[in-house]
């Protein structure tokens, strides 16, 4: 890392974070707004369920497959370039959709428009690992993904009734457009990480706190999944439930800004201060499971989901921030994406099968509670191999 890095109250650097947010929550909108789009193509399209799930799953994987060729992409490419380059495919392969007739043309277009905003994605990862706070950074980067996804929910069932489901698309390239804006305020470039300035890298430690993230996305992802299901086995109504996760949704939101919130206080405490916040984390998504089990009163499904979102959002980033922290190589953010991309597609075939062999969701929650009790233990491995310099407090 440079030796003198900008303070975070540089205004430089705060324009930097403002445009990697806004890129990162339009990059976002359609992993994150996939419930509303789901009905939306069923009835534009009229899919089946199974090629619902099959388009899905062409915009995850190409959204996560993505990462490895960016790997090079973020170590040759500067990054004002590389993100005008992913930005410019996402809005040409969303306002090319708009004249997808197919099922066939339009998984072909959206492969493309996920691969850019996979890209883009990566590149906001990496550009907020190299700012300074951490913490506040990726705080933004989750609370800015939820609070626009959130807006799209209710927009895209408007849209697709006045002009279609391509006009679905059409609006997500103009929002990409309007977020472009803010391209001349990224740095040139990103400051060189370990690798290039000639420190050791901590690959076993690297791996072990990748490894955390996996585990905590497969936990994460399986209960998200099913939590309307836990709800309504309990005997709950479905409105209410639905009612209830909605809710939920509005208190992630609250917790990624807490995360920013609490990253400025620990951010001049080092990491004891950042790992305790990450443990508090766990500890509040651990609560909220355990109060799943067992018979369920409207208040207490009410209360579990709102703790549930509210934990996994404040703690996903510290849990970034710690990884980039002690990483330090320019690539990492690249394979910490491929992992939560493979986190969210195998957490729910994994939370599926539990339920289908248990017949109960109890194991799915205590599952899951081993699950965050192994991630937050790789998460917190202090790993250094020999002539590695402690370049963090």
């Amino acid at each position: 890392m440079p030796s003198n890095p900008p303070t975070s109250s540089h205004p430089g650097v705060w324009r930097q974070l403002l445009a990697l947010v806004a890129l990162s929550a339009v990059g976002s909108v359609m992993p994150l707004g996939a419930p509303a789009l789901a009905g939306v193509l069923a009835r534009g399209f009229a899919l089946s369920p199974s090629q619902v799930g099959l388009y899905f799953l062409s915009e995850l994987g190409a959204t996560s497959l993505v990462s490895l060729p960016a790997i090079l992409l973020v170590r040759y490419v500067p990054l004002r370039r590389a993100m005008a380059m992913a930005v410019g495919g996402f809005v040409v392969f969303n306002l090319l959709s708009w004249f997808a007739g197919s099922y066939a043309w339009l998984l072909a277009l959206r492969v493309g428009a996920s691969a850019a905003g996979g890209t883009v994605m990566i590149l906001t990862m990496t550009g907020i690992a190299r700012l300074p706070r951490q913490e506040v950074g990726f705080g933004a980067w989750v609370a800015g993904q939820l609070m626009l996804s959130a807006l799209v929910i209710l927009a895209f069932p408007v849209i697709a009734d006045h002009i279609g489901v391509q006009g679905v698309y059409v609006f997500v390239a103009l929002l990409m457009a309007g977020a472009a804006v803010t391209l001349p305020w990224l740095p040139a470039s990103v400051a060189p990480g370990a690798a290039e300035v000639g420190v050791s890298v901590d690959i076993l430690g690297t791996g072990l706190r990748i490894g955390g993230v996996l585990l905590f996305y497969l936990a994460i992802a399986g209960i998200w999944t099913f939590l309307e299901k836990i709800g309504v086995d309990s005997g709950l109504l479905r409105a209410r439930v639905d009612s209830a996760m909605a809710t939920a949704a509005l208190f992630g939101i609250v917790g990624g800004l807490c995360a920013s919130a609490v990253g400025r206080w620990v951010d001049q405490r080092g990491l004891g201060h950042a790992a305790l916040a990450l443990m508090a984390g766990y500890g509040l998504i651990v609560v909220a499971l355990l109060a799943l089990i067992g018979d369920l009163s409207g208040l207490r499904f009410l209360g579990a989901a709102c703790v549930f979102k509210f934990a996994w959002t404040f703690t996903v980033p510290f849990v970034l921030a710690r990884i980039v922290r002690l990483a330090r190589a320019i690539e990492t953010m690249a394979v910490v994406n491929l992992t939560l991309g493979a986190g969210f597609a195998l957490g729910p075939a994994a939370g599926g099968y539990v339920l289908q062999t248990s017949g109960g969701t109890t194991p799915l929650l205590l599952g899951a509670c081993l699950l965050l009790a192994g991630s937050v233990l790789l998460i917190l491995v202090r790993h250094r191999p020999r002539g590695l310099i402690d370049n963090v407090s």
